[in-house]
């Protein structure tokens, strides 16, 4: 049986160890090559990579692989993963590939793989990639491809995103905080809000390959924060290591995740007519809030489960132009993108605050937070939590206690070793204590 590589967001692991060695990241490639060549007309892969160390590594052993299935590599260097999934489609390659490990840390590293439409590739073809690279012979080409490097496809992406608001100066007059986290966004972000007219305080945009992400906090950005307060900008905005996720923070220092920013894009497309499907896709993990501002729309919160995979796809299937993640994955299709893109939102909602003439925090007032815990626990493996009694006891209890008007999502993490413990509720003290109990007998039984 062969073993599973691909998780929620691509192949993780600790850089240098199996499946992420040189030898089978080749294969990986190889395979990849392999099964495209005759799923695709084009011979052509984009690879690029956010700043970790072992980037350049895994890139020449993909490449490898892929030349030796008679593939073109173009190597874009370093860019968001959302960017390979744009140059995907505008340069007509079979895949793109995006070497991270989003924001997990610098000893981490991934290989997202995204189909020529900018799509994320299906289950099937990853299940395919998984059973050849482990085979005797993933390529079987004789015919070498070339290795290519062009300067030009990352303006053509910049060119992408400055279009989507005309290349007006749309920030003209305003100061942004940009926290990069020392990631793939640390010269693009920057140089596209200054092209916008913006005064651009930077933090976290020095990367010496190991200190991608640290410090990064999901929902809290403090260091963003911070800067904000400091410099008394209009807002603030982290991107994580591949620039996916984007979570703001208002000129008042409020932090606004992505239920916040879910809301203030629903409610402009409300006003445009642009709400297709007359619902916004989400997750298990979104805000009670986020629903309660979405039915005073009349507009319907559909969940899925958690990874902006789930999201998009919901999206597609449901016709819905507006989805993402607490996390701060926004995917608006509504402009020709296909994935959720941090630079993307960060102009989009700049584009709506400056038509309305508003500050972030009164876009903001549209959503009221209800109280909620999210809980991390470490666990050396992943059994299924329902297998466990003591751990199904302590929630029943837990829920008992809270009431019907709380929520309790138990799941593990997608791509590192936590448990998550989420509970959202009326009363915060509650809510905390009900959450560390969940937490401990998780802890005590998961061994």
């Amino acid at each position: 049986m062969p073993q599973k590589l691909f998780g929620t967001d691509g192949i993780r692991g600790v850089a240098g160890e199996s499946p992420l060695t040189p030898e089978f990241i080749t294969r990986i490639g190889a395979a990849i090559g392999d099964l495209l060549a005759r799923a695709s007309d084009s011979r052509r892969a984009i690879l690029a990579r956010d700043t970790r160390q072992s980037g350049a590594m895994i890139e020449h052993a993909l490449a490898a692989g892929l030349l030796a299935a008679g593939f073109e590599t173009l190597h874009a260097g370093i860019l968001p993963t959302p960017g390979v999934a744009y140059l995907a489609r505008a340069c007509g390659a079979a895949c793109g590939i995006s070497i991270s490990a989003s924001h997990n840390p610098f000893q981490d590293n991934g290989i997202k793989v995204i189909g020529g439409d900018g799509f994320k590739i299906a289950d099937a073809l990853e299940n395919e990639i998984e059973v050849r690279a482990q085979s005797e012979n993933p390529a079987r080409n004789k015919k070498f491809g070339a290795a290519l490097s062009d300067p030009g496809v990352v303006r053509a992406y910049e060119n992408f995103l400055l279009d989507a608001v005309q290349r007006e100066p749309i920030l003209r007059g305003k100061r942004v905080a940009v926290d990069c986290n020392n990631g793939a966004t640390f010269q693009i972000a920057p140089r596209l809000l200054r092209a916008l007219g913006a005064e651009v305080s930077t933090i976290n945009v020095e990367p010496d390959g190991e200190n991608i992400n640290r410090g990064y906090d999901a929902l809290e950005p403090r260091a963003v924060r911070d800067a904000v307060l400091r410099a008394g900008a209009d807002f603030g905005v982290q991107f994580d290591g591949d620039g996916d996720r984007a979570v703001f923070v208002d000129e008042r220092g409020n932090y606004l995740d992505g239920d916040f920013i879910l809301a203030i894009f629903a409610r402009d497309f409300a006003a445009r007519g642009a709400l297709t499907a007359h619902a916004v896709v989400s997750t298990v993990m979104a805000n009670a809030g986020l629903e309660e501002s979405l039915r005073a729309l009349g507009v319907e919160l559909k969940r899925t489960s958690v990874g902006d995979r789930w999201v998009t796809e919901a999206m597609r299937a449901s016709g819905a132009r507006l989805g993402g993640e607490q996390s701060g994955h926004i995917v608006l299709l509504d402009g020709g993108h296909t994935t959720g893109d941090g630079l993307y939102t960060t102009i989009r909602l700049a584009e709506i605050l400056a038509r309305r003439g508003e500050k972030l925090s009164a876009l903001a007032a549209c959503m009221q937070k209800f109280p909620q815990v999210l809980l991390n626990v470490n666990v050396p493996r992943k059994p299924p939590l329902e297998n466990f009694p003591q751990i199904q006891s302590q929630v029943a209890e837990s829920r008992a206690v809270l009431g019907d008007a709380s929520r309790i999502v138990l799941r593990y993490s997608g791509t590192e070793n936590l448990a998550r413990v989420m509970i959202e509720g009326l009363d915060s003290v509650m809510i905390a204590r009900e959450a560390n109990a969940i937490a401990r007998v998780i802890a005590e039984n998961i061994l």
